[in-house]
């Protein structure tokens, strides 16, 4: 997944090694911020809701540090056993000597492993302890300052993770860098499959501005893998995020209509009738004299319109119609539209 390597390009963007991200948006903010975290051995506290993606910003601040080419450990909290983080901390302490020891949700550690962490912290600020480990410490969590305040967090422990803090904002509370982000994904993914997708259309871009995203940048990161594999046209359009826009309420996917041939002008002496304007892209389902039309005939005017839309591409067209290829061409061909597909 492309996440780390994106929170890393931001750093060594902001280091003049490539374009800078715009000034004043989220991207400068945590870029800055990780940048002065990568060149310093400071304990890190990255805050933040799940799915903002404290692993991989934490992994970025050590791949652009100075401890690169040593280990990077992540050990975490929610997964610690019975007993503790206790009996899992000296080993994750010798394993990533001279790198980085990662502690995710770092708000659920218990008593004793708070302490213990504490005094590591006090062991490696004593330059003269013979205990002291050459670890750099970052630690993140949803909400570390509330548990301080509900009694379940140390206060001690808090201020001395919290030396270089970085909060990251949930997706929906910076809607306008949600195409930014989409826009890295879609290059990167694009990049790593092969294919020459050039970016999000203006109403997927807007589309995806309007969710919510509860599972933040893994979620977006997700969808856009998903559609940058579905993908066949050079822009991403709604098509490819159909779970996105069913659960936005009153959202439609349009599709260009079909061309309309001419029918013949008939020369009558009746008076003109005013008829209704009707939507283009709606199948009817009655036909002049008010009938039904049979499901045979409802199927194949759903036929004609896919294979128009997408241009007798007969993947797309069994994809989206969701019957096979094979069914897809002998049912053209008892339509009469092989040579119309070929």
């Amino acid at each position: 997944m492309p996440l780390p390597r994106l929170f890393a390009d931001d750093i060594r963007a902001l280091r003049g090694e490539t374009e800078k991200p715009a000034a004043g948006s989220e991207r400068e903010r945590i870029g800055r911020l990780a940048e002065r975290a990568a060149r310093s051995s400071l304990p890190v506290l990255i805050e933040g809701e799940p799915g903002s993606g404290a692993p991989a910003l934490a992994r970025a601040i050590h791949d652009c540090g100075e401890r690169r080419e040593r280990s990077f450990i992540r050990l975490h909290a929610g997964e610690a056993p019975v007993q503790g983080l206790s009996s899992r901390l000296p080993a994750a302490l010798k394993e990533a000597h001279g790198g980085t020891l990662f502690i995710d949700d770092v708000e659920r550690l218990g008593a004793d492993d708070q302490s213990e962490l504490l005094a590591f912290l006090h062991r490696q600020d004593g330059a003269r302890s013979p205990r002291r480990h050459d670890v750099r410490i970052v630690a993140a969590g949803l909400d570390i300052a509330g548990s301080v305040r509900s009694g379940h967090f140390r206060e001690d422990l808090f201020y001395a993770l919290q030396a270089l803090p970085i909060s990251v904002r949930p997706l929906r509370a910076q809607r306008e860098a949600i195409a930014d982000w989409a826009h890295r994904f879609v290059r990167r993914f694009a990049a790593d499959e092969g294919k020459r997708i050039r970016g999000l259309s203006a109403e997927a871009a807007g589309l995806l501005a309007r969710y919510d995203w509860p599972g933040n940048l893994r979620q977006l990161e997700n969808a856009v893998y998903r559609a940058v594999i579905l993908a066949e046209g050079p822009f991403l359009t709604p098509t490819e995020f159909p779970q996105i826009a069913s659960h936005l309420q009153g959202r439609r996917i349009e599709i260009p209509p079909l061309p309309i041939a001419q029918a013949p002008v008939l020369q009558t002496t009746y008076a003109s009738e005013r008829i209704a304007r009707r939507d283009p892209n709606a199948l009817p389902l009655v036909d002049d004299a008010g009938d039904m039309f049979t499901l045979a005939d409802l199927e194949a005017q759903a036929i004609r319109f896919a294979l128009a839309h997408y241009r007798g591409r007969m993947s797309a067209i069994s994809r989206h119609l969701g019957i096979g290829r094979s069914t897809l061409y002998r049912k053209l061909k008892e339509l009469g539209l092989s040579d119309e597909a070929a």
